[in-house]
């Protein structure tokens, strides 16, 4: 079976990672400020940092290798 490497997913499924990933942080920021009795426990939080860290890091710097390795192809084949 052949994957389709040209379809909306594959495109897109690092940003939309990142952004269901920023947008739970920020929903649970949101529900922990109005909310005094809403109390996410250290170990989650601690979760949260790292898959985030991860994540964003992971994106942009794999973002930043395809196009420094693009340019280095464009310029061997030259």
């Amino acid at each position: 079976m052949k994957l389709d490497k040209d379809n909306w997913l594959s495109k897109n499924v690092r940003p939309v990672v990142l952004l269901f990933l920023v947008l739970m942080t920020m929903i649970l920021i949101f529900i922990d400020g109005v909310f005094a009795k809403f109390n996410v426990a250290d170990n989650w939080i601690n979760l949260l940092e790292l898959v985030l860290i991860t994540v964003i890091g992971a994106y942009f710097g794999g973002r930043s290798f395809e196009k420094l390795k693009d340019i280095d192809l464009k310029k061997k084949e030259e």
